[in-house]
């Protein structure tokens, strides 16, 4: 049988925090200590930003090669519409050319191209790239008949339209040879090879992060032991000081990850943007960004925590009276 003083002496009850209190101490830890969290949420904001930035330009990399692989098949209405400018021209320039070869009328005032038009027919030749025959015979054959001059008109009107559609088919060629001039893989071979090169260089970054992340929850346990011996002393399990760093790891992880990538996809689209122009945004991979913003997000949130979980059972496992004793 056990003696009265052994049964008073036993604990009788344990009051254990709830995880309200442990959010409010933990959000005024950070609160207090605002410098030594603004440094973990940096490393994280970094790390978080590299990472989704590559990410998300290998995404937009892949749907504009995917584009150029397909384009070529969709473009046959195109084809027929630039077969039906190209007969119009050549209509109009066989007026133009048989107009040219009559007599010039004695007296007629000579064509004015700048006063009909506008512009000079070599400021035209330059900006619509070519004319339907030289200067001499445009000027010719507008002086002899004059009412050819609607008829150039629609010939410039098509051939504007003409150059729009030429462009549009030579556009896939235009870009793949852009990528290349930029260094950017575009074979299968050279994609894969520069795919196993990110993911070490993405492996290195986050070991970093991590590390980094892990030496400033340390030195945080390191500053806090007397804050950690006192808890203690007044009753704090080592459940509830696990439960502290942890919380205070997920708030600066959390805040970290967000800004790190949105960060990181600006970064991303406005280097795109600026190296590809308009050919960023034909082929969005909406969906694949998306996944990529996902998995950045529980990324970050899981490595700040990751790297917490040591820091916080150090805290934990300390004895009161050592952690009381210790200078700091």
């Amino acid at each position: 049988m056990t003696s009265p003083a052994v049964e008073k002496s036993k604990v009788q009850r344990q009051i254990t925090l709830p995880l309200s209190k442990a959010i409010e101490i933990a959000w005024k830890s950070i609160r207090m200590r605002l410098s030594r969290s603004l440094v973990v949420t940096s490393g994280i904001v970094l790390a978080l930003a590299f990472l989704m930035s590559i990410r998300a330009s290998e995404a937009l990399l892949n749907g504009m090669r995917g584009w150029i692989g397909t384009a070529d098949a969709g473009f046959a209405d195109l084809r027929i519409e630039r077969t039906k400018l190209e007969d119009q021209n050549r209509q109009v320039e066989i007026q133009l050319r048989a107009a040219s070869r009559g007599t010039p009328v004695p007296g007629a005032p000579a064509f004015d191209a700048k006063a009909s038009l506008g512009k000079t027919l070599p400021e035209l030749q330059k900006e619509l790239g070519g004319l339907p025959l030289t200067i001499d015979e445009i000027n010719r054959a507008l002086t002899r008949e004059p009412a050819l001059l609607d008829t150039f008109k629609q010939w410039m009107a098509t051939q504007t339209q003409l150059n729009a559609v030429k462009n549009e088919l030579t556009a896939p060629q235009q870009l793949e040879s852009m990528m290349k001039q930029k260094g950017v893989p575009t074979t299968p071979e050279e994609i894969s090879n520069d795919r196993i090169q990110t993911r070490w260089l993405l492996g290195l970054a986050l070991l970093v992060a991590f590390v980094g992340i892990l030496n400033a929850m340390l030195m945080s346990v390191t500053e806090r032991f007397r804050e950690i011996g006192t808890m203690k002393c007044l009753g704090a399990l080592d459940g509830f000081i696990i439960k502290l760093f942890l919380i205070e790891s997920l708030f600066q992880g959390g805040v970290g990850t967000i800004f790190g990538v949105l960060l990181g996809l600006l970064a991303s689209f406005a280097s795109v943007a600026g190296t590809y122009g308009g050919y960023a945004w034909i082929n969005l991979p909406v969906g694949q960004i998306l996944m990529d913003v996902l998995f950045c997000t529980l990324v970050g949130v899981c490595l700040t925590v990751a790297a917490a979980v040591y820091p916080a059972w150090q805290a934990a496992r300390m004895q009161p009276i050592e952690a009381m004793r210790v200078e700091t």
